[in-house]
């Protein structure tokens, strides 16, 4: 085999190579850029973090993932791809991410609970009364963050009582049940970031409640009909 033919075989090989596995570095974020802001509750490595993200706005999020980093904040930018879990973050994997082909941890009904309840700014602390965001907010932040991480299965996490809080809300469930998958229950994404230094690489993970489509439209609907409902009855008197 002469030269020319030894250098395009290779390049077959190469090519082929590269359609049969996903090509991750070449991988940076689908829907948009995030920025991380300095930390009001982060608690040891995790705890709540200020963002701000096209299309999103600016919100407090916790990390999903308990064996990837950001850089200290304050921090970016990173890309990010709006997900339902956490793609090859640690154990606990449930599916394929579409995007990169690796395993993904799809969210727990359990942390989606818990995430939709904190971004309503309604959590209690974790035996049900008062607030979370009370005078003790740095220690509920820490607490909340190893029960996400123990509800999506990674290092760190642990059964402590945001996770009974949230058996008992949901209806008695087991920590079988509250470790499911969420289906995209309230609204609560997981955003795979990538970046932070070294570009094309995957970084933490983090929680954003994202409004359902539906849900917005059918608010537009509603609030349309009301507006024709009073110009006709205008029209009439």
């Amino acid at each position: 085999m002469n030269i020319r033919k030894l250098q395009l075989a290779i390049m077959a090989a190469g090519l082929a190579g590269a359609m049969a596995t996903p090509n991750l570095f070449a991988y940076t974020g689908l829907d948009g850029v995030i920025n991380f802001g300095p930390p009001t509750f982060q608690n040891g490595g995790g705890g709540e973090f200020n963002a701000i993200a096209t299309g999103l706005g600016s919100f407090t999020t916790f990390c999903l993932e308990g064996q990837e980093d950001i850089s200290q904040p304050p921090s970016g930018p990173y890309t990010y791809t709006i997900n339902t879990g956490a793609v090859a973050g640690g154990p606990g994997a449930n599916a394929i991410d579409p995007h990169t082909g690796l395993t993904m941890d799809n969210i727990s009904i359990g942390t989606a609970w818990l995430c939709s309840q904190f971004s309503a700014a309604t959590l209690t602390l974790d035996n049900g009364t008062g607030t979370y965001f009370d005078a003790n907010r740095l220690a509920n932040a820490g607490e909340l963050q190893n029960a996400i991480w123990f509800l999506e299965d990674e290092v760190g996490g642990q059964d402590n009582g945001y996770v009974a809080l949230a058996q008992t809300a949901l209806g008695g469930l087991t920590l079988a049940q509250v470790e499911a998958d969420s289906n995209g229950a309230y609204g609560v994404k997981a955003l795979n970031l990538f970046g932070g230094g070294e570009p094309n690489t995957l970084a933490q993970d983090v929680l954003v409640v994202v409004p359902e489509p539906t849900t917005v439209g059918c608010f537009l609907l509603g609030l349309g009909a009301l507006i024709c409902s009073r110009r006709f009855r205008q029209g009439s008197v």
